[in-house]
């Protein structure tokens, strides 16, 4: 309690300050301010967490005025612990009292309709205490189902930093670390400073918002969309450093591995945007048959694959294959990861002779070169059962070989990752023709729930699973 009696910073400002709302002695900070200098009408809600620094406040505010063309002392600011009267909130601690939700809840939807433009602060980028609080989250959320209400979210310097130099790495490694942070938004595990709060705003989700699930999709939509956009603003930053288009190999390197991200996130038009700008650089420097074709040409195959583009695809493909064969040999490693890719080009036009043979011969390679329990080995396998699925086979063998690749998916990718949803998706297929019902439910709905979270509610993967799921229980109902 004598904690309670030390004002700080903030409330010895205004300690001896009447508080205009109600004349009592006590006022918040922004009420003991003067001047166009220093207070006026906020453009801006900070949404933010009380754990993280001030500096880094500061930073956020400071870099969002600098990159939108704005002067800092005509920036105004809403900020909780400074506008709302913390003598208030102090002597009803002392009267071991908390305000009531409701009185929150309206001050804070007040303000949201307001301003009408809300900063969400995210920090640190790999596991932001930010989605870890309830009210930020709900803040959030709110701001995003109100119309023509902006939000903008944006971390210290330090943080995107940190984050883009990682796409210089390892853009795979950069993907399942987004991933992780995508699958792990859970508003129910959220928490509160007052307990009430969050049971309230627990029930509000639940019963106005469509539940906890479309909850959680919603907040990483916004996620998705803002990371999205800060690796595009990077890319272009990149490109615009280098004259007239010339080949200059850290730039292309960035464009190659930003296009694996994209891919791996479904944003396929962006990824090929990334894959042709590498091209273009590598053929101006090298030539179109030089070995470093290999890697953009086989990436924007895959691209035309997923867009339905299959002649297109196999065409960029087979020039990769033959200046593999040129230089590697036709049993090596590079050749069989462009023949795993043709299989699937193959497998979408319905040539599955052509898919299976082509497919075997991947196969083949990968488990003398690789080993049987290798990644690349294991995605092969699945591609293979995938294409058998529908060829009336032995089902049991094909789900002992799922059950086989589903730990080493899972190791190098994770669990909540798109390959392990896609993986799983192809496990309840098989389920289904075995007839087990019920166990290809429970697999269809784990593979919804990541597509969802990480792809989001409207790609077409996502679409695909949830139609499967609707045909199954339609075909449950008949049994």
């Amino acid at each position: 309690m004598r904690e309670l009696d030390k004002n700080g910073i903030i409330r010895e400002e205004g300690k001896d300050t009447i508080c205009p709302i109600d004349g009592e002695k006590g006022a918040a900070y922004v009420h003991t301010l003067q001047g166009d200098d220093h207070v006026g009408p906020a453009s801006i809600m900070i949404s933010y967490t009380w754990g993280y620094s001030i500096g880094d406040i500061v930073d956020v505010l400071t870099n969002y005025c600098t990159s939108n063309g704005l002067n800092p002392k005509k920036v105004y600011v809403w900020i909780c612990c400074l506008c709302n009267n913390q003598h208030r909130v102090v002597e009803m601690k002392k009267r071991k009292e908390d305000i009531p939700f409701e009185e929150f809840h309206k001050v804070f939807h007040g303000r949201v309709t307001g301003i009408r433009h809300v900063l969400a602060m995210m920090s640190p980028w790999t596991k932001p205490e930010y989605l870890t609080r309830v009210w930020c989250i709900f803040e959030l959320f709110t701001a995003s189902m109100m119309e023509d209400c902006k939000i903008t979210i944006e971390m210290p310097e330090r943080e995107r930093e940190d984050f883009l130099e990682g796409l210089d790495e390892d853009a795979l490694k950069h993907a399942d670390k987004l991933f992780s942070v995508l699958s792990s938004t859970d508003v129910e595990k959220a928490e509160a400073s007052v307990l009430s709060d969050r049971e309230n705003i627990l029930n509000i989700v639940k019963n106005e918002t469509g539940g906890y699930g479309q909850f959680n999709v919603a907040i990483n939509g916004l996620i998705r969309t803002w990371v999205l956009q800060l690796i595009k603003d990077a890319a272009r930053s990149r490109l615009d450093d280098v004259v007239d288009g010339e080949y200059d190999k850290d730039c292309a390197l960035f464009h190659s591995r930003v296009g694996i991200l994209f891919w791996r996130l479904g944003e396929l038009e962006s990824a090929m945007d990334m894959y042709r700008v590498e091209l273009k650089m590598k053929v101006k420097k090298f030539g179109s048959d030089h070995l470093r074709m290999t890697y953009p040409l086989n990436n924007i195959a895959i691209v035309l694959k997923n867009q339905g583009k299959y002649e297109e695809a196999l065409e960029y493909y087979t020039k990769a294959l033959i200046i593999n064969e040129k230089k590697y040999g036709r049993e090596s490693v590079e050749v069989a990861t462009t023949l795993n890719n043709m299989g699937g080009a193959y497998q979408e036009q319905d040539e599955y002779d052509k898919a299976i043979d082509t497919y075997n011969r991947a196969l083949v390679i990968r488990e003398e070169k690789l080993g049987p329990d290798h990644i690349d080995t294991a995605a092969t396998q699945v591609n293979i059962g995938s294409l058998l699925t529908y060829q009336k086979i032995n089902y049991d063998e094909l789900m002992e070989t799922y059950n086989k690749v589903l730990p080493i998916f899972e190791k190098e990718y994770g669990r909540d990752s798109v390959e392990m949803a896609m993986l799983l998706g192809n496990m309840a297929v098989t389920l289904v023709f075995q007839g087990k019902f019920e166990d290809a439910m429970e697999k269809f709905q784990l593979s919804l729930a990541i597509y969802e979270k990480v792809l989001g509610m409207d790609h077409q993967d996502t679409v695909n699973t949830r139609n499967n799921i609707a045909i199954l229980k339609e075909e449950m109902q008949t049994k």
